[in-house]
């Protein structure tokens, strides 16, 4: 176990490893058992294979945003239900436990994943200002991601098409052909790579969903679909283009509230 405080709040983290007193998010273990919320909630696992794990969701909501968060978020690493944090308000001591932190390496961000109505009630919105303003003293933003946004199309149903690809295995041979049509322009139409010899199309795929290739996610995915060697399309979070200026315009709102 590992403990911050400051005047009014601890932050307490469970690492799987011995290390420094600095957090790593990649060396972090569940803060808490998974629980269902709900008759109506889930229980399930999606598999991390780029960080040779399995992630334990809550809720469809989580599940979701899991999945999205794998496909287009491209994290140093990411850890649901990261910490604890205790902290009393109006005489009364709390507790709470986030849905995820993510580490983009420059940034951290903490994010609570909810349903639209839920993250609208008045009573929800003091509740995020507060946690807000008492994970800024520790230097974490504070993010809600709402369902609406989870849930856009066509990202949505183009994370899971993409997902299906994510235990490709590319080799270094393969990844230098895909390299070399790029060498004349920075973007190609998907089905290029469906007719040149010893390319196949689920590997330029697999090399989006690490990052080293792009998509437009909002562009329903097809042959005729575009893939660029620089980001393309619409940038949305958690894009990592968005993640930190997006948190940044969020704590400036908020502020002048």
């Amino acid at each position: 176990m590992h403990g911050l405080n400051d005047r009014c709040s601890k932050l307490t983290f469970v690492k799987s490893c011995e290390s420094t007193e600095t957090i790593d998010c990649g060396n972090l273990k569940r803060a808490r058992e998974p629980v269902t919320r709900s008759k109506s909630g889930v229980q399930a696992k999606i598999a991390d294979v780029f960080r040779r794990r399995s992630r334990h969701a809550e809720s469809q909501n989580e599940l979701r945003a899991f999945q999205v968060l794998l496909a287009t978020g491209h994290p140093r690493a990411w850890q649901e239900q990261p910490f604890v944090l205790d902290y009393h308000h109006e005489g009364a001591k709390h507790r709470y436990t986030p849905d995820i932190l993510i580490d983009w390496g420059a940034h951290q961000v903490v994010v609570e994943i909810k349903e639209d109505c839920d993250a609208e009630l008045p009573e929800n919105q003091a509740h995020f200002t507060l946690l807000r303003a008492l994970l800024a003293e520790h230097g974490y933003p504070f993010r809600v991601w709402k369902k609406s946004e989870i849930c856009a199309e066509p990202r949505l149903t183009n994370v899971g098409l993409m997902l299906r690809y994510r235990c490709v295995d590319v080799s270094v041979a393969e990844q230098e052909r895909i390299r070399t049509s790029f060498s004349s322009t920075p973007e190609l139409p998907l089905s290029v790579f469906s007719q040149l010899p010893g390319t196949a199309v689920q590997n330029v795929l697999r090399l989006v969903l690490d990052g080293t290739l792009h998509i437009d996610w909002w562009e329903p995915l097809s042959l005729q679909s575009k893939v660029s060697i620089i980001p393309i399309g619409r940038q949305v979070w958690p894009s990592p283009l968005l993640s930190s200026q997006s948190c940044l315009r969020e704590d400036a709102c908020h502020c002048m509230r």
